[in-house]
């Protein structure tokens, strides 16, 4: 719009058109030099439609435009001040300037240059690098919209003193317009950054804001205006007038506010009843979360007994009891135990993780020996790493440390740990360290191996649930991803915490760290460790 008043302004000074140089507003005229900033200020503007930097030279050429647009401003500024001419002036049709009553000849009005150069600076300064620069580029927005809006009530109200600062020059109604259009589009182009955001928010703040800007800005001015000619006419005596403009304001302003307390009034039952329905549906949810752990429990006690009965009478086969079986059949019913084993595993998992959920895990604090745990743990382990072809090493202190805490908890962690590390790994070692940090306060259990590793891209994710680093149906390694999100559980049911460090192709580490005394953890823990689950895991880079 503000490049359209400009051009429309040019072409009325080209075909010699006084309307059109005025735009039919008002007696008085916008120069020639006042249209062309406005069409190097809107190109400018427009330019920068986008987000700084991401135009590249189209970018530097709107802040090389917005620098003209200052320039322009400051250079008229400085002539009205100081009484030089630069001659930028009459540029353009200087004779038919020359018969207008402007003086000096086409230079633009005081209010006018100081607004090009606020308007000027705000373009310049838009994208700043600081909030403080973009800041001051916004207010010197706002500060041209409302020297605008003042000329415009003063051409309303025949205020001269609002529009007028000089002896012979003043600042046109399509002036102010323009400047008017100007400034709310600087401020529109990065609104989030503004004050202007506010009013375009699509949320309840912005919708109100946007109802009551009519009712706060425009129907003064009118109600003003209008008790104007109401005088003129005679109509009403001042005392009256004032009057009725005091009780009409008020009466408006009463219903705005009632309006106002009504949208407030449907938003807070609207989002009284939005939380009620989340209440219900969370505790849908629950139900049928606590439905599933139950189902989940139970099938997997069902499913137990008959594994239990698989895997023994296949030791019992495999012994030859009560016939002696073919080495082939030894192989065959080694497999089936090896799969039984598997899939009750699996079961296990799924148990603790149901008891977890249903806050039904046992906490049994004990007095425990360091090196005799990790020695236990890795002993559960060591046949599997003997399959591998993979080392398995202890790092145990050289002093004895003891801890409290629930003893087949923790060692079911360490052995959860060492499992994953075994798989992943296919050759080198793994290695398992006990060692006590912070005064002895603290005691550190590492896993470290050498095997695959984990990409960075994966590791805040290694803790979820049923999420494996190869998602692939035809990944390498089996397994439902359930492993180390138990652990964690576990371990922070124990008011303790695992972490992971890892180098894509060079291996993993993961960490626990448990305090060595007991600070009171029992079997409510779980509402804790519940509230614990929720926050992502803390994951070591």
């Amino acid at each position: 719009m503000t490049f359209g008043i400009g051009a429309a302004v040019l072409v009325g000074w080209t075909l010699g058109v006084d309307a059109m140089q005025r735009l039919a507003l008002g007696s008085v005229h916008m120069l020639p030099i006042t249209a062309v900033t406005f069409i190097i200020a809107a190109i400018s503007l427009w330019m920068q439609r986008v987000t700084a930097r991401d135009t590249g030279h189209q970018w530097l050429v709107a802040r090389g435009l917005a620098l003209l647009v200052l320039a322009i401003g400051l250079v008229t500024l400085m002539e009205r001040v100081l009484g030089w001419n630069a001659g930028i002036d009459t540029l353009f049709f200087r004779d038919t300037l020359r018969r207008l009553p402007y003086q000096p000849i086409g230079r633009m009005a005081t209010n006018t240059a100081f607004t090009f150069t606020l308007v000027g600076a705000a373009l310049f300064l838009l994208d700043g690098q600081t909030r403080r620069v973009r800041f001051i580029a916004h207010w010197f927005s706002t500060l041209g919209i409302i020297i605008a809006v003042l000329a415009l009530i003063g051409h309303l109200y025949g205020a001269t003193a609002f529009f007028q600062m000089d002896a012979a020059a003043a600042m046109a109604v399509s002036t102010a317009c323009a400047f008017f259009t100007l400034s709310v589009g600087i401020l529109s182009a990065r609104p989030n950054a503004s004050w202007a955001g506010r009013i375009v928010s699509r949320t309840g703040t912005g919708m109100l804001a946007r109802r009551l800007l009519l009712a706060l800005t425009i129907v003064p001015v009118v109600l003003g205006w209008l008790y104007l000619l109401a005088r003129e006419a005679q109509v009403v005596s001042r005392e009256a007038g004032v009057a009725i403009l005091v009780v009409v304001v008020m009466a408006i302003q009463l219903t705005v506010l009632l309006r106002a307390a009504a949208i407030v009034q449907r938003g807070e039952r609207a989002q009284a009843l939005a939380l009620e329905n989340a209440a219900a549906a969370r505790d849908e949810a629950q139900q049928a979360n606590r439905a599933k752990n139950d189902f989940l429990a139970v099938m997997s006690h069902e499913l137990r007994t008959p594994l239990n009965a698989i895997i023994g009478y296949g030791s019992l086969l495999g012994d030859g009891i009560p016939d002696p079986v073919t080495a082939g059949q030894r192989r065959q019913i080694e497999r089936i135990g090896v799969s039984a084993r598997h899939l009750l595993a699996l079961i296990d998992e799924v148990l603790t993780l149901s008891r977890l959920d249903l806050g039904r895990e046992r906490i049994t604090p004990t007095p425990i020996d360091v090196a005799t745990l990790v020695e236990e743990a890795a002993a559960m382990m060591e046949p599997e790493a003997r399959k591998k072809g993979l080392t398995l090493s202890l790092v145990l202190p050289v002093e004895a440390v003891s801890m409290v805490s629930d003893a087949g908890k923790l060692r079911q962690a360490l052995v959860n740990l060492l499992g994953n590390a075994v798989k992943f790994t296919d050759r080198g070692e793994v290695c398992i360290r006990a060692l006590a940090e912070q005064e002895g306060e603290e005691v550190v259990f590492e896993i470290e191996d050498s095997g695959i590793g984990i990409a960075p891209q994966h590791l805040p994710r290694v803790f979820d649930a049923f999420w494996q680093v190869d998602q692939a149906p035809t990944r390498r390694v089996g397994g439902t991803g359930l492993g180390l999100h138990v652990t964690r559980r576990l371990v922070r049911l124990l008011g303790g915490d695992v972490s992971a460090r890892s180098v894509a192709g060079q291996g993993s580490c993961f960490t626990i760290r448990m305090s060595r005394a007991w600070w009171g953890v029992t079997e409510d823990a779980h509402d804790v460790e519940r509230e614990s689950t929720e926050a992502v895991a803390e994951v070591v880079s």
